[in-house]
């Protein structure tokens, strides 16, 4: 691959790794904001006891004496016809004695009705203090209720923001970890053309020569490596093409042609580690060649 296309592929590689780590930020954002909204409306919703307050029912039960005082009256107006119907028949000395007998019949009417009384008032204060146990009953159920919603609406926001917290950690994980794999992937091409430049300027100049006395297609180039240069043409595309001579005889001996690597695209310029330039011919419309 060619320092050009490996470029190209560096700057995809951190754009798409960017990208991705500033959307995941974003929608993590987003997401934390409603998250935050609805857990507010959760926390603010109030919890009531239902049976707070509740009223017994049977506490005013009033004991009704209107079926007391009709039975009473009944039974009065039966004595008093029994007297009417008798009184002509019995003569005064058995009207007397019907009379006692009639009196002693009252007096335990007036005790059935006391009884039955009272049994009604024994009944609703029985039932007043069930109905109080029931309210009483209820009103604690209400607040375990209360006390158990109430806990575990703190143990859904718990919960949820330990699930937030997971999420998020996941998923800048991935985004960060996609980003490093991309520098690495990138480290990994510098290194390759690193490495494959410190095969070729060992012989930079004086390397292989191919046919018809060509040098291989990336050779030094920088100016500070160069004497006695002359500019003797341009290329088509408008390259400025020199003669010189290298300073040092380790990068060749003689006269070449060819550029100076700060004149040219720079994309097809590579740094070696020693901080010279090399070209790669290859990318442009210059041939270099050893001409005497």
């Amino acid at each position: 691959m060619g320092k050009k296309a490996q470029r190209r592929q560096e700057a995809t590689i951190t754009q798409a790794t960017d990208t991705q780590l500033a959307e995941a930020k974003a929608m993590l954002a987003e997401q934390r904001g409603r998250l935050d909204e609805q857990k507010q409306r959760y926390r603010e919703f109030e919890i009531t006891n239902p049976f707070e307050g509740m009223e017994n029912p049977f506490e005013d039960l009033t004991v009704s004496q209107e079926a007391a005082r009709f039975q009473a009256e009944q039974g009065a107006q039966q004595r008093a016809n029994i007297m009417a119907g008798l009184q002509g028949a019995a003569g005064a000395s058995g009207i007397a004695g019907l009379a006692q007998t009639l009196a002693g019949q009252g007096a335990m009417q007036a005790r059935q009705i006391s009884t039955d009384i009272a049994q009604q008032e024994a009944r609703n204060q029985q039932m007043a203090a069930q109905g109080a146990q029931q309210v009483d009953m209820m009103g604690r159920q209400g607040a375990a209720a209360v006390q158990q919603a109430q806990f575990g609406r703190e143990a859904t926001m718990y919960a949820s923001e330990l699930g937030e917290m997971a999420g998020t950690r996941s998923a800048l994980g991935m985004a960060q970890g996609n980003q490093m794999a991309g520098l690495s992937s990138i480290s990994q091409m510098q290194s390759a053309r690193m490495g494959m430049w410190g095969d070729i300027i060992g012989g930079v100049a004086g390397a292989a020569m191919g046919p018809a006395g060509m040098l291989t297609t990336m050779t030094g180039s920088d100016r500070a490596l160069k004497k006695n240069i002359n500019l003797v043409s341009k290329s088509p595309s408008g390259l400025p093409i020199y003669t010189f001579e290298y300073t040092d005889t380790r990068f060749g001996e003689g006269v070449y042609q060819g550029v100076m690597s700060d004149e040219i695209p720079q994309e097809a310029v590579v740094k070696h580690p020693d901080g010279y330039d090399a070209v790669d011919y290859s990318m442009i419309d210059v041939e270099f060649k050893k001409l005497k």
